[in-house]
């Protein structure tokens, strides 16, 4: 999925997008909600930074 389409499914603006991606700017709790949703993954994934059994953080799979 493209920047573009996630931020369309979002109905927020790309340049908002970037922002939260960069840690510029905060999303809402409604926003986190519907990444949760459209990505497939639970809230408390964003915030958990411990690494899995191989080494990784939590996020690195979305760098994939």
């Amino acid at each position: 999925m493209t920047q573009e389409q996630f931020a369309e499914l979002l109905d927020i603006s790309i340049d908002f997008l970037s922002l939260v991606e960069r840690g510029i700017n905060a999303p809402s709790f409604e926003s986190i909600e519907a990444f949760s949703i459209i990505l497939g993954m639970p809230v408390h994934d964003f915030f958990d930074f411990s690494p899995d059994p191989q080494g990784r953080h939590s996020l690195s799979i979305l760098k994939k």
